[in-house]
């Protein structure tokens, strides 16, 4: 896999949400956490492992990490904890940087001409 406009959209979203992150320091963290969330699935919903990483360990790592990231919107949404918004902002950023690190170091294999 390479490096596409997917992963460009994403770096977008991502920046969209730290953003978001430190604006709420201001307001309410209701309203954050829902645009996070969502900045979050947005940016996740570019992501893909491809058929050759799709058993990798860094693909299930990526999943679990996901996963948390979702129960973590759920509190902040539910609560609007600082806290847990802290804690979706830090997985929406770690499951950026490893999606678009193994994207670069994993180029995809291509059948060499006959």
């Amino acid at each position: 896999m390479t490096l596409t406009w997917k992963d460009a959209a994403a770096t977008v979203l991502t920046t969209l949400a730290v953003l978001v992150y430190a604006a709420a320091h201001q307001s309410s963290n209701r309203w954050a956490a829902g645009v996070v969330l969502l900045l979050g699935i947005g940016a996740c919903s570019l992501g893909t492992a491809g058929e050759e990483m799709g058993r990798h360990s860094s693909t299930r790592a990526l999943a679990a990490l996901g996963a948390l990231s979702l129960v973590f919107g759920l509190w902040a949404l539910v609560t609007a904890s600082l806290t847990a918004l802290a804690l979706l902002v830090v997985c929406t950023v770690v499951l950026w940087a490893g999606s678009t690190l193994r994207h670069a170091w994993h180029p995809t294999h291509r059948p060499l001409a006959d």
